[in-house]
């Protein structure tokens, strides 16, 4: 559903082939309601379905907390475990 409202563009790969692809989706800024330490055996989707923070199939919001965390997870080659900390978004 996110990426309904995000436009279709052209790519052109180096046969010319063209294809409808979606344009990069904006991230949005939610205010943080928790921070948690991570561990080395953190996973985003088991944080997201814990009661404090989604909940029971909280596992469909997992993309929220990327989003709030999307600069530091690219600095650290995606390493949750070198985070000081992940951001929970409310």
């Amino acid at each position: 559903m996110r990426y309904l409202d995000i436009d279709t563009i052209s790519f052109t790969d180096k046969d010319g082939n063209t294809f409808p692809v979606k344009d990069i989706r904006p991230i949005p800024v939610e205010a943080t309601s928790l921070s948690i330490p991570p561990n080395s055996a953190t996973m985003l989707d088991e944080v997201a379905s814990r009661s404090q923070v989604y909940g029971d199939l909280g596992e469909d919001q997992t993309y929220r907390i990327f989003d709030a965390n999307t600069t530091l997870l690219l600095e650290n080659n995606f390493n949750v475990s070198k985070l000081a900390e992940i951001k929970i978004p409310l």
